[in-house]
C-alpha cells in the first residue's frame, strides 16, 4: 500500500556522476602542507604550500606562500609565489610577488612590475611565418633606385 515504486527509489539516491557543465573546484594544497613527489591532474590545482617535484595540470595557481621546486607544465600558470624550475605553459601570468628561477616557455606572458625572473623567456614555438634558418640574402634596392653608398674592394 505504501511501497515506493522502483522509479522513486532511483530518484532519491544522490547522483555520484558530475554533470559535464558543473563548475569544478581546484584541488588545494594548504600552506602547512609539503609534498615530495610529482603531481598530475587533469583539472585545476592551487598550491599554497610546498611541492618538491614536477607538476602537470590544466591550471596552476601558486599562492604568495607557495613554492614549487620542479618543472611545471600546464595550460595556464598564475604565480604569486616561488618556482625553482622550468615553466611550460600556453599562458603564464606573474604577479609582483612572483620569484622564478628557471626558464619560461610560453605562448602568452604577463609580468607585473616587481616580479623577479632568473632565467630565459622563450616562446614555445616559433611563429609560422619565420623559419629557423637565418636569411643570408642581401637586401636589394627597389628597381631604378640609385645606391647612396657604393663600397668597392681592392683588386
Amino acid at each position: 500500500m505504501f511501497k515506493k515504486s522502483e522509479s522513486s527509489k532511483q530518484q532519491s539516491k544522490p547522483s555520484r556522476n558530475r554533470r559535464p557543465d558543473a563548475v569544478q573546484r581546484p584541488s588545494v594544497l594548504a600552506e602547512n602542507l609539503t609534498i615530495e613527489g610529482n603531481l598530475a591532474s587533469s583539472g585545476d590545482l592551487q598550491v599554497d604550500g610546498t611541492v618538491k617535484g614536477d607538476i602537470a595540470c590544466r591550471t596552476l595557481t601558486l599562492g604568495e606562500d607557495g613554492t614549487v621546486k620542479g618543472e611545471v607544465k600546464a595550460e595556464t600558470v598564475h604565480v604569486r609565489g616561488r618556482i625553482d624550475g622550468r615553466i611550460v605553459a600556453a599562458v603564464v601570468e606573474l604577479a609582483a610577488t612572483a620569484v622564478i628561477t628557471g626558464d619560461i616557455l610560453h605562448d602568452t606572458l604577463g609580468v607585473e612590475s616587481g616580479a623577479r625572473i632568473d632565467g630565459h623567456l622563450k616562446p614555445r614555438s616559433a611563429p609560422k611565418d619565420q623559419s629557423a634558418e637565418p636569411k643570408t640574402e642581401a637586401a636589394k634596392p627597389p628597381e631604378g633606385a640609385k645606391p647612396a653608398l657604393v663600397v668597392t674592394g681592392n683588386p
